[in-house]
């Protein structure tokens, strides 16, 4: 399932950013725009392109056609921008939409009319993505634009119209304001017929819609002018999140949702001979009921292939379970579906999930529509009345997990024809957590001679076993030495494994050993050695900022502990050990604690980290944590004295 977004008008390179694209707009007289007030401001020197016109004007007909025209100025301001125009793409369905593009032209800064010869639009099919596989129906009409240079004016409008609605008598809709880039005027244009119920939410928009009313129409029209240019932030959300946007929908509630759903499926889900006997083979010798859930979702997760197909309203409508079982391919909505229908032949309660990720906005539980969803998960009810959550989609996620991306998102759970709205959990640091045991030893006086073992759990250990899975032995044994150049930048790796790389059982485990000549750093008769031995620079990323404007999202709670055991010859002793640091706020919370035994120094540290989402105002305490723990691991030092 993919989530189809309306007005972002991207130029063909930048397309794939923005997922399947419904495009479109309004009846505008594009001879009487103004081209004056084009002047880039200084402060917006720093883009590429500025919008001057973004007008769009969409029509839900009494037969709930849905027609829509845009209209979009935009100046390109520099290279950058250059390449970023140098084509345009027009997404549509051949199945359900007809596109008609009026014109395109580039009135260039002497008043140099270029008209586009319309006839050079060449219609292509969506680009494929290897990285998730999705075979569409989506159509591109695309077309190079020559001779833009800095200061040209891009002028264009086109129409698209969906012909047949996807829930009979509803529409829904949404409107993002512009993209990044710097925005003169943005116009949303809605008619609908009079009488026709509706509900609307809008985002980061500051007034309410003027809304006209007549004998046959209403029409709600929101306005932003002169925004300035929107920039995201490092580990920020996405585009998605922080450009205005407003969504719109017929839909008077979530069974409503549930039902239209359900109509989908009532063919899809009956489990024939064949798949009933290969279910009864597999749970055969599990003697417990979560035995055989786990069996049957093992079997969803890893046999099952991931490869999506959105073809209009098949991007809701899933496959025949039967045909999603003899094929061993399906994307989300096939898994969930397989998955809910397998666990109730063993008498189990699940049902499918329509869930929108991490990747975009969350559902707002006030305004129903199918719209806001991107993906479907599984819902199994416990005894207690309470829902357990599984993604069988990831084939490295072990049952009782979630990824990441699933997490904490408002969700639609469709039981027998009926909506519940849920919360999926948040997982906490402890479910998260890379567990470090080090045994070192000093030799000679300068070489450190080092066994490392570290397990993963959670979303470390999802991703530790895709790479497992999906790399190759080379690239395997390279991600070690990257990890022990970190430690030691001449070490010499002597040997190296792994474990559990395709269990969904036990966790993911990796053990090395490594020697480094010349280690530590003498002074006469003192030698001083980092201790602990990691560093941990890359945590600088995340404090850079003076102060954030938007949400700090780390993707998930983690934690890591740490214990380093440092042996030394008996004719050395410590001279000085570093303090015990103890930090806690917020954000979550960083201690050490050293201790010297037997010729033995043991570092113990512990990094819990509340990083699903910290809010600007968390911000500061997020610096105080992260900072205090790049100061330890980075600085301290143990000394020895012969």
């Amino acid at each position: 399932m993919t989530k189809t977004l309306k007005k972002f008008y991207l130029p063909f390179l930048t397309l794939l950013l923005s997922g399947l694209l419904n495009l479109t707009g309004i009846n505008f007289n594009h001879n009487n725009i103004c081209y004056a007030f084009t002047a880039v401001n200084a402060h917006e020197s720093g883009a590429s392109s500025k919008t001057l016109l973004d007008y769009t004007h969409e029509t839900i007909t009494k037969n709930y056609e849905d027609i829509i025209v845009e209209h979009e100025i935009i100046k390109i301001i520099n290279k950058k921008g250059i390449k970023k125009y140098s084509s345009l793409a027009f997404p549509f369905s051949k199945k359900n939409q007809k596109l008609k593009v009026y014109f395109i032209k580039i009135i260039q800064p002497d008043g140099n009319i270029i008209h586009i010869d319309l006839n050079l639009l060449k219609t292509v099919t969506m680009p494929f993505n290897p990285e998730a596989p999705i075979f569409s129906n989506q159509l591109l009409k695309t077309i190079q634009l020559p001779g833009l240079i800095k200061g040209s004016i891009i002028d264009y409008k086109f129409r698209t119209a969906v012909i047949k609605p996807y829930m009979k008598n509803n529409f829904f809709t949404e409107d993002y304001f512009g993209g990044l880039s710097p925005l003169k005027k943005s116009v949303y244009k809605l008619t609908i017929p009079k009488g026709l119920y509706y509900r609307y939410a809008e985002y980061g928009l500051e007034e309410k819609p003027e809304i006209i009313k007549n004998p046959k129409n209403i029409t709600l029209i929101w306005s932003l002018w002169n925004r300035k240019k929107i920039t995201p932030e490092e580990m920020g959300p996405g585009k998605s999140f922080i450009i205005p946007h407003v969504m719109i929908s017929s839909v008077k509630s979530w069974n409503n949702v549930a039902s239209w759903y359900a109509h989908l499926t009532e063919d899809k889900i009956k489990p024939g001979k064949e798949l009933n006997n290969y279910i009864k083979k597999l749970v055969s010798s599990k003697k417990t009921k979560l035995q055989k859930i786990k069996e049957i979702y093992n079997f969803v997760a890893k046999k099952i292939r991931y490869v999506g197909y959105e073809f209009g309203i098949d991007g809701y409508k899933p496959s025949n379970v039967n045909s999603i079982f003899k094929n061993r391919f399906g994307d989300c909505k096939d898994h969930a579906t397989l998955f809910s229908s397998m666990l109730r032949q063993i008498g189990v309660n699940a049902y499918p999930v329509l869930i929108p990720t991490t990747e975009i906005p969350d559902m707002n539980p006030n305004v129903p529509t199918p719209f806001v969803f991107d993906h479907e998960i599984t819902a199994i009810k416990l005894k207690h009345g309470k829902f357990m959550f599984a993604d069988t989609t990831s084939n490295v996620t072990t049952f009782g997990d979630l990824p990441s991306m699933d997490q904490g998102r408002n969700v639609l759970i469709l039981v027998n024809g009926k909506g519940i709205t849920a919360k999926t959990p948040i997982f906490p640091p402890s479910k998260n957590n890379i567990s470090v045991k080090e045994y070192a030893s000093v030799s000679n006086g300068r070489t450190l001679n080092v066994k490392s073992s570290i397990i993963y759990s959670g979303a470390y250990d999802m991703y530790k076993r895709y790479l497992y899975s999906s790399i190759s032995k080379r690239k395997k044994k390279d991600g070690i030495l990257k990890d022990v150049m970190s430690i030691v930048p001449n070490a010499k790796l002597a040997a190296y494994s792994f474990k559990n790389g395709n269990s969904f059982t036990n966790p993911y485990i990796e053990n090395f050993s490594f020697t480094a000549k010349k280690y530590s750093v003498k002074n006469g008769n003192e030698i001083m050695i980092r201790f602990p031995l990691r560093t941990r620079t890359e945590l600088t990323k995340i404090t850079a900022m003076d102060k954030r404007k938007y949400s700090l999202k780390l993707g998930y709670n983690f934690s890591e502990k740490t214990t380093v055991y440092l042996s030394f010859p008996k004719d050395y002793k410590i001279v000085f050990i570093p303090k015990a640091v103890n930090i806690k706020n917020a954000a979550g919370s960083f201690r050490t604690s050293y201790l010297v035994k037997n010729n033995t120094a043991i570092f113990r540290s512990y990094f819990s980290v509340n990083g699903y989402k910290i809010k600007p105002e968390g911000y500061s305490a997020a610096k105080k944590l992260f900072n205090g723990a790049i100061k330890t691991l980075n600085n301290q030092v143990i000394i020895f004295h012969e």
